[in-house]
């Protein structure tokens, strides 16, 4: 179910579009929000469990700049592990991609112009070692004290040591401040496998279901 394709005209009307059932789904698709899918095998794992009642989410609503970095989603069955009769949905991002998106933004707001980027897939032995090495002797904080500190102020602190240890010993290159990285042939190839197979599992859930609506469609062509 595509709602921005299918119901623009009838959720954009204001006696629909005010109603408290609507709201939230004319919220998200006015302000560019798009669907996508849980990978779901199970016919019975749901998002909501109780009393022998299931319910399910079948979309995971994302902005459209996530949802380009999104590999897969799945409902992961939580009975097991907690007292919580909520299953959450876990979705994979490509974090490089993410990252280098937020630090093209950042750039941007503080007017640079160029920014360094690290080359990882070309980082030797001996040079990890180096800024293995070198991350540890700059984190001279006794364990004790870096343990009282809060969370924000523990981040801060090791993502200013690890910057300046890769800065010193890690291959890198200056780049423009709009540069984005290209996405690995594999990578793209994988992120194409993952989304085929999400859309599949959807439709036979739905032919499953309402199975009048396979022969519907195919008796008219």
């Amino acid at each position: 179910m595509h709602l921005d394709t299918y119901y623009p005209i009838y959720f954009n009307r204001p006696a629909i579009a005010s109603q408290r059932a609507y709201r939230l789904l004319h919220h998200l698709l006015s302000h560019g929000y798009e669907e996508t899918f849980p990978v779901n095998a199970s016919v019975s794992l749901g998002t909501f469990h109780r009393d022998d009642q299931i319910t399910r989410i079948d979309y995971v609503w994302s902005c459209p700049m996530l949802k380009g970095y999104a590999l897969t989603s799945y409902i992961f069955d939580a009975q097991d592990t907690c007292s919580s009769d909520h299953n959450p949905i876990i979705t994979y991002f490509d974090d490089s991609l993410l990252i280098a998106s937020i630090k093209v933004a950042r750039a941007k707001q503080l007017q640079r112009q160029t920014r360094r980027i690290f080359k990882f897939d070309s980082v030797t032995d001996q040079q990890w070692e180096s800024f293995s090495t070198h991350t540890d002797s700059l984190c001279d904080v006794p364990p004790t004290t870096f343990s009282t500190w809060h969370i924000n102020q523990q981040c801060e602190y090791l993502h200013s040591r690890i910057v300046k240890a890769a800065n010193a010993s890690l291959p890198s290159v200056i780049v423009g401040s709009q540069h984005t990285p290209t996405v690995p042939k594999d990578l793209e190839a994988l992120t194409q496998h993952y989304r085929f197979l999400s859309q599949l599992l959807h439709s036979i859930r739905l032919l499953r279901k309402y199975p009048s609506t396979y022969y519907n469609r195919y008796e008219r062509t």
